[in-house]
């Protein structure tokens, strides 16, 4: 999975979350890091 669809994926994760959802849950979610999902959402 490329930047653009991974940003893609996280935009649709949050749009359907009814919670919060924690940067560690999301980096499980699309198997990547939680550093990886703060530089995705910096940007």
């Amino acid at each position: 999975m490329n930047s653009n669809e991974r940003r893609s994926k996280l935009i649709d994760i949050l749009k359907e979350s009814k919670h919060p959802v924690k940067g560690g849950t999301l980096a499980e979610l699309l198997n990547v890091s939680r550093q990886v999902i703060v530089q995705d959402i910096a940007l």
